[in-house]
């Protein structure tokens, strides 16, 4: 994949987290930087999506620093959302909206790779046939693909990925690492699952 998205560090020192009484993440340490796929893998209730939404800046960490940096320039936490695609189970889609309407919707929040449109990224996906389909009236499968593709076809230097093949069947976690493939090539990929196939493509991998 041909692209000009920019270079992306995150660095997290003795990161932690806690939810009432309760620490979920425990004093991480770890350095990212664009062209990794990094995964992170661990039970259920181990503190992967905690980890996955401090990285993605919509969690402040109870203890700890975090750093990012844009092309050697440090930018503010805050500022982060402008450079991150990210998906996961939880994330709520507008299921009033056709499969159409929602790329249309996401990418004009979002950066597309060149070269794509959201009539293209429909038929990419196996689902041209269903363009026009309400989400409400998609299968999880179906659904999980198009959320997929907000975030695998976003021009962002950070893409970030919780159980990405949940809801998927064979084929469709197939195309999905394929996607992965292309369209990773350049940016930092963070993964979180519980699931082995999902952490193939990782260069490092961190069990919490």
């Amino acid at each position: 994949m041909e692209t000009d998205i920019p270079q992306l560090r995150i660095e997290l020192r003795e990161v932690s987290k806690k939810f009432g009484r309760e620490w979920v993440l425990k004093q991480h340490t770890a350095t990212y930087v664009s062209g990794g796929i990094y995964g992170i893998r661990g039970r259920n209730g181990s503190g992967k999506s905690t980890l996955l939404r401090i990285i993605a800046g919509q969690l402040s960490p109870s203890r700890g620093d975090l750093k990012y940096t844009i092309s050697g320039h440090d930018i503010p936490v805050g500022d982060i959302f402008r450079y991150v695609s990210w998906t996961g189970p939880y994330l709520e889609m507008v299921e009033e909206l056709s499969v159409i309407e929602l790329l249309e919707f996401n990418f004009t929040m979002k950066p597309l790779v060149v070269g794509l449109t959201p009539q293209s990224i429909c038929e990419r996906i196996g689902l041209g046939s269903f363009r026009d389909r309400k989400l409400t009236d998609c299968s999880s499968g179906m659904r999980q693909r198009v959320m997929l593709a907000t975030a695998l076809y976003a021009a962002t230097p950070l893409l970030i990925l919780d159980e990405p093949t949940v809801t998927l069947d064979f084929p469709a976690a197939e195309w999905f690492f394929g996607e992965l493939d292309r369209f990773a090539t350049g940016r930092l990929t963070v993964i979180a699952s519980n699931d082995a196939r999902d952490l193939v493509s990782c260069s490092l991998i961190t069990d919490l």
